[in-house]
């Protein structure tokens, strides 16, 4: 069984090594420099692991959405992967990521999309849980929260043949690419096990640095997605569940407010 993990980066020097670092198992790791104008190409090329990898770059930069879509086709059509993951430069994999993943695959191998938990670095340096989700199957009607993210789920290969990153978006790119492929698949399977850790140490995160224009285009787009597919009750009733939540994103308070 063949996992491809994708991770795009750009003028991630001070994070590429501790997460190439945390790399186990038998991954086919593809990276993608979105055209980075630090070290952050150098210190690849130069880690024990890189002849292990396929590291490709942009010719200018086009956004991290651009980038995950060039992985997705390396992985499908020069990797032949069965699943997919991806990850951000500046976060890590957890150290059991490989195991977990297999274990959860295996049992639940009908199954197109599978979450995580994942634990994130809060300011005194511990880890903690972010996600609490039990082990099982979620359909359309009750899907767990949290399921919009892209970095703490595998996907089948199969799955994302027709299927790719809205590159125009800032935020909320993951949101859009989720509903596309629960348009497909109709549940996902939640592990209770842990495969990722989030920082929260880089001050350039789109998370921070996102603007209210940034959130009315990914507004926009949600809207658009409930418009052409208004006649898939099920899918746009999860659409309308997920906006109660997003007003409680760390991104909305920030720019808009709130309690």
């Amino acid at each position: 069984m063949r996992i491809a993990l994708i991770i795009p980066y750009r003028n991630a020097e001070k994070w590429i090594k501790r997460c190439l670092d945390s790399i186990k198992g038998d991954f086919e790791v593809i990276l993608i420099d979105d055209h980075s104008e630090d070290n952050s190409h150098e210190i690849v090329d130069n880690h024990p692991n890189h002849d292990n990898f396929i590291h490709t770059s942009t010719m200018v930069s086009f956004g991290v959405s651009a980038a995950r879509n060039i992985g997705i086709y390396h992985a499908i059509e020069d990797v032949g992967a069965d699943y997919i993951a991806f990850l951000d430069a500046d976060d890590e994999l957890h150290p059991d990521a490989y195991r977990n993943m297999c274990k959860a695959i295996s049992e639940a191998p009908d199954d197109k999309i599978i979450q995580f938990n994942h634990l994130m670095i809060v300011d005194n340096g511990f880890p903690v849980p972010r996600m609490h989700n039990r082990q099982g199957t979620y359909f359309l009607n009750n899907l767990p929260k949290l399921w919009v993210s892209a970095v703490n789920k595998v996907y089948k290969a199969e799955l994302l043949e027709n299927i790719q990153f809205e590159q125009y978006l800032v935020h909320g790119e993951d949101e859009l690419f989720n509903l596309d492929c629960l348009k497909t698949a109709r549940r996902i399977y939640n592990s209770e096990l842990v495969t990722m850790i989030h920082h929260k140490d880089n001050p350039n995160s789109l998370s921070k640095s996102t603007t209210a224009e940034d959130l009315i285009w990914e507004q926009n787009a949600l809207l658009g997605f409930l418009e052409n597919h208004a006649d898939d009750k099920e899918l746009c009733e999860a659409v309308r569940q997920r906006q109660a939540e997003l007003w409680n994103n760390p991104c909305y308070k920030r720019v808009f407010g709130g309690a």
